[in-house]
């Protein structure tokens, strides 16, 4: 589970000056988060044992409820930054993963989805990770999240894969849903996109503006886009430069 956050000295004799600065921002922020879960333990470890003393005070304890109150949601806050700090570190580690060996595509979307979920929620959007096949790949860790980050910048509504600008108004509000997914023999990712007008039940089966924008969007970016039930769109992402 814990990962080796000692700084590489030995680059490879390969590596140019971006594989370089992949190297110095993940080795930086794995060390980083490492110490940030260290200080996250010790403020947990802490919050228990004044959990553990209002206990033993009893009900005569001033604000005793408050203080239950209180220490309950550090804890939960504790755990928030737990995951958001153990997802950080994964990411941290991403630039190693050169291609060459297997990993679970849905561990990578696990990662993907709970780092990427606030710029979602800013949005209006709710984006969480379906239910989909057991998928391994091989594929470069930081060129298949990047593809994926701009995936969904394309479902957001924040511009086009060919630099130009949206014809309507980006629409807020509404799903998206990843999940592992092959077709054809090519693991890749499966996005289910409900816009906010599909989400009111309105029965509507015209795309919206913005909607079609974020298609083209998306077939720019290599998807196959397919319209589902209504106003929803289904897209395929293969995997860049992976194998099953």
């Amino acid at each position: 589970m814990a990962h080796d956050d000692t700084p590489r000295m030995d680059a490879p004799a390969h590596m140019d000056g971006s594989d370089a600065a992949h190297e110095c921002v993940g080795c930086l922020a794995a060390s980083a988060t490492h110490e940030l879960q260290n200080a996250l333990a010790v403020i947990r470890e802490s919050a228990g044992l004044m959990q553990d003393l209002v206990s033993l005070c009893g009900e005569g304890l001033p604000h005793r409820d408050r203080l239950c109150t209180m220490l309950s949601l550090i804890q939960e806050q504790v755990a928030r930054g737990g995951d958001l700090a153990w997802n950080l570190n994964r990411l941290a580690h991403a630039w190693e993963e050169d291609g060459e060996s297997a990993r679970e595509l849905s561990t990578v979307l696990e990662e993907f989805v709970a780092l990427a979920r606030r710029g979602c929620a800013m949005r209006g959007v709710q984006l969480s990770q379906g239910d989909g096949p057991a998928v391994r790949v091989s594929a470069p860790g930081l060129a298949l999240r990047a593809r994926l980050l701009r995936a969904v910048r394309c479902c957001l509504g924040e511009g086009l894969a060919d630099g130009a600008a949206p014809q309507g108004r980006p629409a807020t509000g509404g799903m998206l849903v990843l999940r592992t997914a092959m077709r054809d023999g090519t693991p890749g990712v499966e996005l289910d996109f409900t816009p906010p007008g599909a989400l009111s039940g309105s029965g509507t089966t015209e795309l919206s503006t913005s909607s079609a924008d974020i298609a083209r969007c998306m077939r720019a970016c290599g998807a196959d886009v397919r319209q589902t039930e209504g106003a929803q769109l289904r897209f395929f992402l293969p995997c860049p430069n992976c194998t099953a």
